[in-house]
């Protein structure tokens, strides 16, 4: 199985936690001498079996995530940590702007200490450098084996 498909099983299982979840949950108590609609301790079986499933799953994906380079020697979970911090960045950069945008419409004699032209730009370089990683990233997910 190749990396990328075990990332999208992993996001199945944890669809299907939480369907199990909302499934559970009416079926816990019910009126006396009524039936529930689906058996709980058969819908908490599948719950445990999914929940360690994913477990397994997990540990495999980690692993092969600290396994694997790129052609520059990083490890993919060294890439990750980099997209994630882009992502943060590119956040965080994003509200400051519209913070900006916002204040300096809205007030009179106010004036902005951040230009917003070069906020702009450094939003637009992560912006780009996070494309640039979650591509490099994508492709080795569907290069790489998942790891036992």
């Amino acid at each position: 199985m190749k990396l990328a498909e075990a990332l999208l099983l992993r996001a199945d299982l944890q669809k299907k936690i939480a369907r199990l979840t909302t499934r559970i949950t009416p079926n816990m108590v019910i009126q006396a001498g009524k039936t529930p609609q689906e058996d709980p301790a058969k819908l908490m079986a599948q719950l445990r079996k999914a929940i360690v499933d994913l477990q397994q799953l997990i540990v495999k994906i980690n692993i092969t995530n600290v396994i694997t380079t790129d052609d520059g020697g990083k490890t993919l979970m060294e890439n990750l940590a980099v997209r994630d911090a882009y992502k943060t960045q590119l956040a965080q950069l994003r509200l400051i702007r519209q913070s900006a945008q916002i204040h300096g419409q809205s007030y009179n004699n106010t004036v902005n200490t951040i230009k917003v032209t070069v906020l702009q730009s450094e939003i637009d370089q992560v912006g780009r450098a996070f494309r640039e990683i979650d591509t490099k990233i994508q492709g080795l997910n569907w290069l790489t084996d998942l790891k036992e």
